[in-house]
């Protein structure tokens, strides 16, 4: 895999960490809640835009994959 390729696809899962963590510290967070976020950012590409949500939703489904008892954590 190229290492800029890598690279940006690191810097997309990162952006789309922080945005979810200024939305909520838990898990759950709604696709129409992650657009408004993006809005506020004012990221309107929407090739950007389609690869975080990807990145959200890749997150929200691992962190909704823990249970709390077996793996505490807040993103």
């Amino acid at each position: 895999m190229e290492p800029e390729l890598l690279n940006e696809g690191l810097k997309i899962i990162e952006q789309a960490s922080c945005i979810l963590e200024g939305i909520s510290d838990r898990p759950g967070v709604t696709p129409l809640q992650f657009y408004a976020a993006l809005d506020s950012e004012g990221i309107t590409g929407a090739d950007h835009r389609a690869a975080l949500l990807q990145a959200a939703t890749t997150i929200e489904l691992s962190l909704e994959s823990l249970t709390a008892d077996t793996h505490p954590t807040i993103h």
